[in-house]
């Protein structure tokens, strides 16, 4: 690597620092850096909330018209 990879960061008021690192790397190099934050209790960002699916949805839900007619 020629170039250091670009880190911007931030304090945090409890006393850490946010991170953001852009880099590009192999998978395996990829692989170790996860390892390494993970064993300092690294935070990823937070997930944003999937979509609900309202055919799943509907399938877990019980028919309310009374079931199939016999």
């Amino acid at each position: 690597m020629s170039k250091p990879p670009e880190l911007n960061y931030r304090p945090l008021s409890d006393g850490r620092y946010e991170v953001w690192l852009h880099a590009v790397v192999t998978q395996d190099a990829l692989l170790g850096l996860h390892g390494v934050l993970a064993q300092y209790g690294a935070e990823g960002p937070p997930e944003a909330p999937e979509p609900e699916d309202p055919t799943a949805a509907g399938e877990a839900e019980p028919d309310e018209g009374g079931g199939r007619a016999h």
